[in-house]
């Protein structure tokens, strides 16, 4: 096998014992030229190579795609000619071109592919974020404080320095009261597995727009505190439908409400503490949140997009490490794994992406990157009844794999 994975040859047939059939495709090193009457495939690492007439160019074609070993086979008996005594090469023609692409190392095996053998570790581009991984990787000597310890160590610093309150608001800002989140509950008789199994990416949305109890239900059951308990230290510990390091909750949540129903377009923060919407200013965001969301038009259409930012004051008072950044990060996923859920239970569309041009929303919103960072956002909006399938942009289109 090590043979092998220097070459990116495939062992002979075989399943070494596991069960398992091999399944083969032309590895994406491979160097493949044609001319008029022939085909070259090489192995750019060892410079072996083989050739092959233009005529089996429809035979070689077929290993662009994973095939198991019995069914090459069996494509090949398929082939062969009805007429006994006809000349053809079929199954030994089809075995000739196996051995010598397996000879050439230009077949890569689909386990390697599935375990991840064959893909190198991130680049040069990656630098900044592994530094950040490494920096906050742990050892298996090292040192986590004890709770008792830990705490006792908390009390004593809360008596110099009071920790941060579980609630940030935008002082001075009107305030837009939300309608209550729970009234249509009843109403909505859907099984949790299918709102599961519903659950898709959305980037067409319908010019209806949405309600504000839609809107107020979102903030709630994403984002919005479901209870609370007394913290020890003088403040209080929220309860939320996803889960928080400490149960501090340092994700903070801003509205670019577009397109809702009693709602004016602008800029809105999401006071907790109050199940309200912080005005910050009134415009229309569709003028350029396409540009703060990496150039992804379609983002405009959504009725609402939430922006999640992290206050990190509130994190690093009580972890006042860097590991617990890793923590913060996976906040974000699981309350945009909330939104996303109860955007389906809503019937709305919805999407999230971490495209985003960060000094943009920071303007707008007057947020410290050192203190606030933006890290993703969230929209939703009415889905087209017509559309069967929200999932493709209107203005943008993959080019596809040139598989010739």
């Amino acid at each position: 096998m090590a043979e092998a994975r220097d070459t990116g040859a495939v062992p002979p047939p075989g399943d070494g014992g596991t069960g398992r059939v091999p399944e083969v495709r032309l590895a994406e090193t491979a160097l493949v030229a044609l001319d008029e009457d022939r085909i070259l495939i090489a192995n750019p690492q060892t410079g072996a190579h083989g050739f092959w007439p233009r005529a089996q160019e429809d035979r070689l074609n077929r290993y662009l795609d994973w095939r198991r070993l019995p069914d090459i086979l069996a494509t090949a008996v398929e082939d062969a000619p009805a007429t006994a005594g006809e000349s053809d090469d079929g199954v030994n023609g089809e075995l000739e071109t196996l051995a010598e692409l397996i000879r050439i190392g230009a077949l890569d095996e689909r386990s390697r592919d599935l375990c991840g053998e064959r893909l190198p570790a991130p680049g040069p581009a990656w630098e900044p974020a592994m530094r950040f991984l490494a920096a906050t990787r742990t050892l298996r000597d090292t040192i986590f404080a004890l709770p008792e310890a830990y705490n006792a160590l908390l009390a004593e610093k809360a008596r110099l320095h009071r920790q941060p309150s579980a609630y940030y608001e935008r002082v001075g800002a009107k305030v837009l009261p939300l309608s209550d989140p729970t009234a249509g509950r009843k109403g909505r008789a859907v099984r949790f597995e299918d709102v599961l199994l519903r659950r898709r990416t959305a980037r067409r949305f319908a010019e209806t727009p949405m309600s504000e109890a839609q809107l107020s239900a979102l903030l709630y059951y994403s984002w919005g505190e479901t209870g609370s308990v007394p913290n020890p230290l003088g403040d209080v510990f929220l309860r939320k439908t996803s889960p928080s390091g400490g149960s501090l909750h340092p994700v903070e949540v801003y509205a670019a409400v577009m397109n809702v129903e009693g709602i004016e377009p602008g800029l809105y923060h999401y006071s907790v503490r109050r199940h309200a919407l912080e005005e910050i200013r009134l415009e229309d965001p569709r003028a350029w949140i396409s540009a703060a969301s990496g150039d992804q038009e379609w983002v405009a259409e959504a009725g609402v997009v939430f922006l999640c930012t992290a206050f990190l004051p509130r994190t690093a008072w009580k972890y006042n490490y860097s590991r617990v950044a890793r923590a913060v990060i996976a906040e974000i996923g699981y309350t945009g794994q909330s939104a996303f859920l109860t955007a389906t239970w809503l019937g709305l569309g919805a999407f999230t992406t971490m495209a985003l041009r960060d000094e943009i929303w920071e303007e707008k919103l007057g947020l410290d990157p050192e203190r606030e960072p933006v890290l993703s956002i969230t929209g939703a909006g009415q889905l087209e009844t017509e559309l069967k399938d929200h999932a493709r942009p209107r203005k943008e289109s993959a080019p596809g794999v040139d598989r010739s």
